[in-house]
């Protein structure tokens, strides 16, 4: 599926994941820069500059907003996680991708007979 934003935790907070997904994927990225060494200087590099502008109380509130959406698909994975396990089995990356399709799918029929039992 295309896709125009990329949203992750601060775990992924680096220059290079935001050159990653503007420029290799052609992705806007919504990374929250977190502190590094000094207290007072959060981010020295643009892309993590422009976090600090975009995702502060004074930023953009879309950007704000959308952010906080994050946490849905964190309670997605952790479910999907926790059902068939952390780790993909398969060693090729065509059969991890297939394997990966297949455990959404079957969150995705979990899911429609959960909702279609309880109407």
């Amino acid at each position: 599926m295309p896709y125009d934003q990329l949203i992750a935790d601060a775990g992924y907070d680096s220059e290079a994941n935001h050159r990653f997904c503007r420029e290799q994927l052609g992705a806007d990225s919504l990374i929250p820069a977190k502190k590094r060494r000094s207290a007072a200087v959060v981010a020295t590099t643009p892309y993590r500059q422009e976090m600090v502008r975009r995702l502060s109380k004074t930023g953009n509130p879309a950007d704000c907003a959308a952010y906080r959406q994050r946490w849905k698909v964190e309670t997605v994975m952790s479910v999907v996680k926790r059902r068939c396990g952390e780790a993909l089995t398969a060693r090729l990356e065509p059969t991890q991708q297939a394997q990966a399709l297949l455990r959404g799918i079957a969150y995705n029929i979990q899911r429609l007979v959960i909702l279609g039992s309880s109407s």
